[in-house]
């Protein structure tokens, strides 16, 4: 009946009214919509505007120009708001939205300065270094952002960052706010934060591996099964030759096979390309002298349902029983689980 009853409230057509005030440069704002709708452009009148419209209830929509805009929930209460200061006057939860965004961009805002000097320091320190250290300082501002939205998660606020920010939670993390005891729950752009949230659960550690049926460079026919749960650690990397993410990671991936595989470590490469072409040219550019497997889907290949992949590079690594161990282990972070096995 809960179900049912905040369906039908955002199925509900409710008016909204924004009034608003910028920097007198601007001559136009816009109204963000849902993915997919576009920008509505707004007039704007000696640094003044004025918003009507229909939306269901519960929309989240966001007013404001390419550079910065300021998101807001449709509950039928007007909203007004400041470009230039950053405030908005509202519906209570409108008004603790604004504060919660101020404070996300405060922290990208740090972050922003944090990673600046980088750029100077690229001319004389190794690349690889400084990508760790902004890697790092980024991975910081994400758990704080984590933090910010849950001193609000029984609010329909986290609705409003969950759909960006989940990619870079932890199961556990995540998890605090994929519950169906929250308000937000049945909200319309929950959808990819639960698929994203049951990819995390197909790769959680302790789960056996899900066998994969696809053809070798060669066109044969082989499955994971030939080499997970044969008594080896096996690393099944997910990863596409046209993945420019992909291709930076491999020297690192690269590195682990040679020197443990020696000791029985394996690797399965599980390409998301399309073409043959492509994909056998890299593996041989690249170094990858691993087994390697692809459907040739792309985006459709059955390992993108089977393991949650929704983002490349990704990986599993499998204990000698087959059974996940960690998952999406790149950089610093795969060779030191690789240490941590094998002691060396």
């Amino acid at each position: 009946m809960l179900v049912a009853a905040v369906t039908m409230m955002m199925m509900a057509q409710v008016k909204v009214e924004v009034k608003g005030v910028c920097p007198q440069d601007l001559d136009t704002v816009y109204i963000f919509g849902n993915p997919g709708d576009g920008q509505i452009p707004v007039k704007v009148n000696k640094g003044a505007f004025e918003y009507t419209g229909n939306y269901a209830q519960n929309t989240i929509l966001g007013v404001g120009t390419n550079d910065y805009y300021m998101p807001f929930f449709v509950d039928g209460t007007p909203v007004k708001v400041d470009l230039t200061n950053h405030t908005l006057k509202g519906s209570a939860l409108n008004e603790l939205a604004c504060r919660t965004d101020n404070r996300m961009d405060s922290v990208n805002n740090v972050l922003r300065q944090q990673l600046a000097p980088l750029s100077k320091r690229a001319e004389t320190e190794p690349i690889e270094k400084l990508q760790k250290e902004a890697m790092a300082l980024i991975a910081q501002t994400n758990l704080k952002k984590v933090r910010i939205l849950e001193e609000v998660k029984g609010t329909m606020v986290p609705m409003i960052f969950l759909p960006n920010l989940c990619m870079d939670m932890s199961y556990e993390d995540l998890s605090k706010f994929v519950s169906e005891d929250a308000p937000y729950y049945n909200h319309p752009q929950m959808a990819m934060v639960k698929q994203y949230m049951s990819g995390l659960e197909k790769k959680r550690p302790g789960r056996m591996f899900a066998d994969l049926t696809m053809n070798d460079m060669e066109g044969h026919p082989r499955q994971l099964s030939e080499w997970c749960g044969k008594g080896n650690y096996v690393l099944v990397d997910f990863w596409a030759s046209w993945c420019g993410p992909c291709r930076q990671e491999m020297p690192n991936v690269v590195e682990s096979y040679v020197k443990y595989h020696g000791k029985g470590y394996e690797i399965v490469g599980v390409s998301f390309d399309n073409k043959p072409e492509p994909w056998k040219a890299s593996v041989k550019l690249l170094g990858m002298t691993w087994p390697q497997i692809s459907d040739l889907k792309g985006w459709q290949s059955a390992a993108s349902d089977a393991y949650g992949i929704m983002a490349i590079p990704a990986n599993v690594l499998l204990d000698p029983e087959g059974r996940i161990v960690a998952s999406d282990l790149r950089g610093e972070a795969l060779q030191a689980k690789l240490k941590e096995i094998y002691g060396f």
